[in-house]
């Protein structure tokens, strides 16, 4: 009996023995970070344009003509590269400032008569321009508040290929990746072995130009637009990846 229980044991030891998992390799471990800067070679100009009438067409048409004149000039400046785009357009009434006064909350509807008389209408829109000619994009901005823009200014600056800069970005955190983990092998003595695992842990200047508002009426051909020089800095790409490296022997 004691022959059998002894055998009895044994046989529910060796599963449970068998179920314990496998020792892992010695093996050291990093995050490596690398980050890279790349010139800039697309600027992006936003601008906004108002015009006025006493009519709605009137305002509509003062403001067609000035978008007109913006656009011809940045082509002209800018080249064929160009790229415009517009919207956002709005064509509100006005009132004269004594129908704001008091008793009048939450800009509730009025009667437009008397204070609220209607004095007439402005028309807006907001443009934006995205160009490959970076050193020109603050001579742009100025020549744009030159043509009747009530504000022009450089939003920012991008890379045309972002992915490129991306790729050389993780290049540069792996080889720090590699890097570290040489050193940290010297200084405990042992052989850095090879790769067993990496993955991926990755997640403006401004130049403003405030324009008159008033209406341009048919103005001889403007001499040559003010040159504005702009230095973009660098914009900077950074990417992060976790390395495991085995322990040589």
């Amino acid at each position: 009996m004691r022959l059998l229980v002894a055998f009895g044991m044994s046989c529910l030891a060796i599963p449970a023995h068998a179920q314990q998992p496998p020792t892992l390799p010695p093996s050291i471990q990093v995050v490596g970070v690398g980050t890279v800067s790349t010139k800039p070679d697309q600027a992006i100009l936003v601008y906004w344009v108002a015009g006025e009438g006493k009519t709605a067409d009137a305002a509509s048409a003062d403001l067609a003509a000035k978008q007109k004149a913006i656009t011809a000039g940045l082509a002209g400046l800018l080249g064929a590269d160009l790229q415009l785009t517009s919207g956002e357009v709005s064509v509100m009434e006005t009132r004269s400032p004594k129908c704001d006064g008091p008793g009048n909350y939450n800009n509730r509807p009025r009667l437009s008569d008397g204070d609220c008389a209607l004095t007439g209408f402005i028309a807006t829109l907001q443009g934006t321009a995205r160009t490959r000619v970076v050193e020109k994009a603050g001579t742009a901005a100025g020549l744009a508040a030159r043509l009747g823009a009530r504000d022009a200014r450089i939003s920012g600056f991008q890379l045309s290929d972002p992915a490129a800069a991306q790729r050389r970005a993780t290049a540069a955190a792996i080889a720090n990746a590699r890097s570290q983990a040489e050193a940290m092998a010297a200084g405990a003595g042992v052989r850095l072995g090879e790769l067993l695992s990496l993955s991926d842990q990755s997640g403006r200047n401004e130049v403003i130009v405030t324009g008159a508002a008033s209406r341009m009426v048919a103005p001889p051909p403007p001499p040559a637009p003010v040159e504005i020089a702009i230095t973009p800095r660098p914009l900077e790409t950074q990417a992060r990846v976790y390395a495991q490296f085995a322990i040589g022997r």
